[in-house]
């Protein structure tokens, strides 16, 4: 874990939250500067799984160091948490399309603090593994034009969204939007755990034991989430369905600086902004069509 912030007392603090939150496979390399940050991060790129970053700093400020390490393939795929005593909506905007994974609002509790934290980690684990299950074959995406599926739990879920990202011309840039969508539609639509329910769980670590008590029990088990496939001449579109009884979707199409300390609440807007060129929600939510144009 590379932990950069100017002021020593923050390192040590953010150091001691990180040992109250059972890390012990991870090393702290920490930092006085974005400067000293990037230096280390180019010496140590493929050991760091995670950046915590402060955003006011002399010299080079965290948003400067987040460009530089979005634009280095090195590194880019790196999460990066950034802590900030600003609410300003523009700045906080400006992050999340920079490909900052959280915001940190100062001052926090180590609970929520390290819920974020193994979130970012899980995060990075997920892309990690997409990425390396798409470096197989791309013979589908010449063959079909359309297809449908159905899933109902997140292992199906996560090697639907390796297989269909296969079917799009940039395979890497949609297949964690896929999975997010195809999460969702499992979790809030189908099994209906709410967004609060959500947050509580990810604080206790108990997200996934939830899901899967929720999938076998007698109202949920055969529930199913079904997927369209349609390849046209000037784009693609995926329709993904649930069971559940929709959702508010309009106020998670973007990302929404009252959400930046949230432990969770960004997919949808990762899917709308960076995945697809756009999402599509028809009727209460339950259904969407992610567009990519051809």
């Amino acid at each position: 874990m590379l932990i950069i912030d100017d002021d020593v007392n923050n390192l040590e603090i953010i150091e001691g939250f990180l040992r109250m939150g059972n890390f012990p496979e991870y090393q702290f390399i920490k930092c006085k500067s974005a400067e000293e940050g990037l230096k280390e991060l180019i010496s140590y790129c493929k050991e760091i799984d995670i950046i915590i970053l402060d955003q006011m700093m002399p010299g080079m400020s965290g948003l400067e160091l987040v460009t530089k390490v979005k634009a280095d393939p090195r590194f880019s795929h790196i999460p990066i948490v950034m802590q900030t005593a600003s609410n300003d909506k523009s700045k906080l905007v400006e992050g999340f399309r920079l490909g900052i994974y959280h915001y940190l609002t100062k001052p926090y509790l180590s609970s929520v603090f390290n819920a974020i934290i193994r979130g970012a980690l899980d995060f990075f684990n997920h892309q990690r593994e997409l990425s390396i299950a798409l470096e197989h074959s791309r013979v589908l995406y010449d063959c079909i034009e359309n297809a449908s599926f159905t899933i109902n739990n997140l292992e199906q879920a996560s090697k639907m969204s390796v297989s269909l990202a296969q079917l799009f011309p940039y395979p890497e840039k949609v297949a964690l939007g896929i999975s997010e969508i195809l999460v969702n539609a499992i979790e809030h639509g189908n099994l209906n755990i709410t967004y609060e329910e959500k947050t509580e769980l990810n604080l206790k670590s108990q997200w996934k034991q939830e899901v899967e008590r929720r999938l076998v029990s007698e109202e949920n088990k055969n529930k199913q989430v079904t997927i369209h496939f349609i390849k046209k001449k000037d784009e693609i579109i995926l329709n993904v369905k649930d069971e559940g009884e929709g959702f508010d979707y309009a106020r998670f199409l973007e990302f929404d600086p009252s959400r930046s300390t949230h432990n969770h609440g960004r997919g949808i807007a990762f899917a709308n902004n960076i995945s697809f060129d756009r999402l599509e929600y028809v009727g209460v939510g339950n259904q969407v069509n992610c567009i990519v144009k051809l």
